[in-house]
């Protein structure tokens, strides 16, 4: 086996999150799940099954997760040293964000559970253990671009972060001046 590109999971996770933060958005733990998910098995598909991170992802009622880092991140995000990855990687990673970040977290989920690979893994109530070249070959047979298109084709809502936490916005609409119902003419 090969070493891996990217020396943690970690590493990767706050690339990811360094990404999101330039883009003014607030990356839930689930949704840095399934794009290390996706990241890593890309990763394996272009590179002849070689490891993006060294992870071993789990299957189960919620997706492809790498449990040491959930475990990590159920405590927030570590403070972490400036990580300097190749221009390659960056570039790859890069395209992973922008083909899958602007999917909503439950349509990333939506995708993920109906590949193949989730099909064939997932166990009830059981956190089910797959190789990485399994988990590939199997993911490779439902990457269907038009079906991808038109689930991330919503990305006019974003989430940010306010003092009571994650919030939901959307494009602002104001009303059109004249309108029959503008305040200036109910008190005219």
């Amino acid at each position: 086996m090969s070493s891996p590109a990217i020396n943690s999971a970690l590493e990767a996770a706050d690339w990811f999150f360094k990404r999101a933060e330039r883009d003014g958005l607030y990356l839930e733990n689930d949704k840095l799940q399934h794009l290390l998910f996706l990241a890593q098995v890309h990763y394996a598909l272009n590179n002849d099954f070689a490891y993006l991170i060294p992870g071993i992802f789990i299957c189960d009622d919620r997706g492809f997760s790498e449990p040491n880092l959930s475990r990590i991140l159920a405590f927030g995000m570590p403070l972490m040293p400036k990580t300097h990855l190749t221009d390659s990687l960056n570039s790859f990673l890069e395209v992973i964000w922008q083909k899958y970040a602007p999917m909503s977290i439950s349509e990333l989920s939506r995708f993920i559970k109906n590949s193949d690979s989730y099909v064939k893994n997932y166990r009830a109530g059981k956190k089910n253990l797959v190789p990485l070249e399994e988990m590939a070959t199997r993911f490779r047979g439902s990457i269907n671009p038009a079906a991808l298109q038109k689930a991330g084709s919503n990305t006019s809502k974003k989430i940010l972060i306010s003092q009571n936490g994650p919030v939901l916005v959307s494009k602002w609409q104001p009303r059109k001046i004249g309108s029959a119902q503008t305040k200036e003419n109910k008190h005219a």
